[in-house]
């Protein structure tokens, strides 16, 4: 399936818009699901979500492993990986996969490499503004 890069403005109005692989997904938990969009980041380890997300699943955030990430934000992140399903929207194959939560400033939603890009193949065309993403068999 292939998705158009969302196009999103700097704070200086005068300056180019910015284009960013960004698809909706649904994360669901033990208690519901919700719809976010998130960034498609070939550049992250590891899937991060705010805390924010995580609750109004039904997760208990601090109760999840607690792993530190660095380069984000130009310092240390704490985060509390769970398990979760996710889906992306117009694709049926749902996953399970450990993901981060946490309260830092600036993280809404990010797919990184540790269990999403094992699950879709991924093929940005940043000269197209388009990301195609297609379900892998083997995950």
């Amino acid at each position: 399936m292939k998705f158009a890069y969302w196009k999103t403005p700097k704070e200086d109005s005068r300056e180019k818009w910015i284009s960013r692989p960004i698809i909706p997904i649904l994360l669901f938990g033990p208690k519901g699901s919700i719809y976010i969009d998130a960034l498609v980041d070939s550049g992250a380890d590891r899937c991060l979500f705010n805390s924010q997300i995580g609750r109004e699943i039904g997760l208990e955030i601090e109760k999840g492993k607690k792993e530190i990430f660095s380069g984000i934000e130009g310092g240390e992140v704490v985060a509390y990986l769970h398990k979760i399903k996710l889906q992306i929207v117009g694709i049926d194959k749902v996953v399970e996969l450990e993901v981060g939560f946490t309260d830092a400033v600036g993280i809404s939603a990010i797919l990184g490499q540790d269990g999403f890009f094992d699950a879709f193949r991924i093929r940005f065309e940043k000269d197209h503004d388009i990301i195609e993403i297609i379900p892998t068999k083997k995950h």
